[in-house]
């Protein structure tokens, strides 16, 4: 059972952990998070540790697959951290990723962040409220906003950066379906809310909240300097609280491990 984020451990044989892992240690916030292996035994009072260490007596679940899989089970569900229901949650070959309990249905923006080194660009697409990362990730939906600048940014005289970008924007129409794909998605899962978890129409992101993910962008450039094109995914909270989930490339594979 592994603590995370922790400079310990390096866990490339789990991908998504390890990108999130070198997240952390580039200075991107991440959620708290423990690994619970195939082999770890759980009981009760470990749980309580969990519990103790995530500061809640919930969780969100993530699976880890140490075999292929052609019919995977989606995690990002919150979940109560009671010993049966851990239990119950466990899945044949698979590694337990529990972390901070984050409310999928309540999220500001789900955001995927594409760098591409070759022509030094960056793309931020994201989603609206109600909304998560991983309706992009997986296909689900186009994204509600995209903009695109040059890396490093052009800032000009007055930190004018904007004047250099180029933005898009969804439809009203566009939105309307996005809505309904996101409430059948959900459905599936097993959540059934309403349309009162979206916004009337998409709010786009704000100069300054732009800005803000514009600083870790930075760290991770400057930082995966062997990687040409790359995906990385993170959240925009309820509480406005910018959260990094993990880090993707064409291969499925990261060369950079920082601090080796």
């Amino acid at each position: 059972m592994k603590y995370l984020p922790s400079d310990i451990y390096n866990l490339k044989e789990h991908p998504k952990v390890y990108t999130y892992q070198i997240l952390s240690r580039i200075g991107c916030p991440v959620l708290k998070s423990v690994l619970i292996e195939e082999s770890d035994i759980l009981s009760p009072e470990i749980v309580d540790d969990v519990a103790m260490y995530l500061g809640s007596r919930y969780c969100t679940v993530r699976y880890q697959y140490t075999k292929p899989d052609s019919k995977p089970v989606r995690g990002g569900n919150k979940v109560a951290l009671l010993y049966d229901v851990l239990i119950d949650n466990r899945v044949p070959d698979t590694v337990l990723w529990l972390l901070e309990p984050t409310n999928r249905l309540t999220n500001i923006y789900g955001i995927n962040l594409f760098f591409n080194r070759n022509n030094e660009n960056l793309r931020l697409e994201c989603v609206g409220k109600g909304f998560d990362a991983s309706d992009l990730n997986r296909g689900d939906m186009n994204p509600h906003q995209s903009i695109d600048v040059q890396l490093p940014i052009e800032y000009g005289w007055y930190s004018e950066w904007w004047k250099y970008a180029k933005f898009e924007f969804i439809s009203e129409s566009r939105f309307k379906d996005c809505k309904y794909i996101r409430l059948e998605k959900l459905k599936n899962l097993g959540y059934y809310a309403d349309g009162n978890i979206f916004d009337l129409s998409y709010k786009p992101i704000s100069l300054n909240l732009f800005e803000h993910i514009m600083r870790y962008t930075t760290r991770i450039y400057d930082d995966l300097i062997d990687e040409n094109d790359f995906v990385v995914s993170c959240s925009v909270l309820e509480n406005c609280r910018i959260i990094f989930w993990d880090i993707a490339t064409p291969k499925g594979k990261i060369k950079t491990f920082i601090g080796k």
